[in-house]
């Protein structure tokens, strides 16, 4: 019998162990895992009081971040605690990794703050960071969430998940108003290119000043039939950032001299059906444009004539933005060609 209890008793123990730890809240697992890390890989670091743990800083020299400014732009990579990345806006590491892609965007990106908008840990990682300064910090499982809550524990009360972060990242900037952001970098970007005497246009009623622009290439046409009301025609089309970078087009030569050529892909004009109203336009009798697309369409009037088009993203692709193609809040510019029908 002692013998068989001198077996036993470690076994009782580690069941005893495994109970209490399996009473254990998701949460408090969590924080203890990300303890026992930080003690083996980054010993003597101590957490913020939410629980991130600040693993390098390069501190910035321009404004101190702001919880009150709804938006923030940023340069960000994102690891697992093993290292592996998951997600980046730079260039140059996804060179690296052998995942770099000439068709998507990378730089600078806007994020919304506040409850619902972006993760609690990314917006406290900011506390303290200056414009210009660079910051990777440890984000713990519980700090990964849309939503606020007051404490520490209270996150970690909440957490229903077990993934830790690394986050890397820039302070770019920041702005209250997206919009007015956007029409800066377009009147920046017109009066580069066009000259200071460009000013914005209308295509209905209630429009802001500065969200769109509509520059053909001549003011005018002689002897030349404008089109009718609700013609059909055809469109070629490039639509680029204001950086320049190509995210889709109907030209094979744009495709190519911008590395974004696709095989099997069919490069020819479009077809467009007018209307009386630009939000009736439809190309290849898709009327699933966005706006600022068929603003631009709806302005020009006679085959043969080019025309820019620049617009904001409430006009584009919002928020949301595209993929890895457009960011979000990114305002558009599109090179029109209008063409007969063939």
């Amino acid at each position: 019998m002692k013998i068989a209890l001198k077996y036993v008793f470690p076994a009782l123990l580690l069941l005893a162990g495994c109970a209490q730890e399996n009473t254990l809240s998701t949460g408090e697992k969590s924080r203890q895992h990300v303890e026992k890390w930080i003690e083996k890989y980054h010993p003597g670091i101590q957490p913020d009081q939410w629980g991130i743990y600040i693993l390098e800083d390069h501190p910035g020299t321009g404004d101190e971040w702001d919880a009150s400014k709804a938006y923030s732009y940023l340069r960000s990579t994102v690891r697992t605690i093993d290292g592996t990345i998951t997600t980046t806006t730079e260039e140059a590491i996804a060179k690296q990794l052998g995942e770099y892609n000439p068709g998507n965007y990378y730089g600078p990106t806007y994020h919304a703050t506040g409850s619902g908008a972006g993760y609690a840990g990314v917006e406290y990682m900011l506390q303290g960071m200056r414009v210009g300064g660079t910051r990777t910090a440890l984000i713990p499982s519980w700090l990964l969430t849309l939503s606020r809550q007051s404490s520490k524990q209270a996150y970690i009360d909440a957490s229903s998940d077990s993934i830790h972060l690394i986050y890397t990242i820039e302070l770019v900037g920041q702005c209250n108003d997206i919009i007015q952001a956007q029409k800066d970098s377009l009147r920046a970007y017109v009066t580069r290119h066009y000259g200071a005497d460009v000013k914005s246009c209308t295509y209905k009623d209630g429009m802001d000043e500065g969200i769109f622009y509509f520059i053909s290439d001549t003011l005018a046409f002689k002897d030349v039939e404008p089109r009718s009301e609700t013609a059909s025609l055809q469109v070629n089309y490039t639509g680029r950032l204001l950086n320049g970078q190509l995210f889709d087009t109907s030209v094979e030569k744009d495709a190519v001299a911008a590395e974004r050529y696709e095989e099997g892909k069919s490069y020819k004009p479009h077809s467009v059906t007018f209307a009386a109203s630009y939000s009736d336009i439809a190309m290849d009798g898709s009327k699933s444009l966005v706006e600022g697309f068929k603003a631009g369409l709806y302005k020009m009037h006679w085959a043969g004539q080019k025309a820019t088009v620049l617009f904001a993203s409430n006009l584009g692709y919002a928020e949301t933005g595209s993929g890895d193609v457009i960011p979000a809040y990114s305002p558009l510019l599109f090179e029109l060609e209008l063409l007969k029908a063939e």
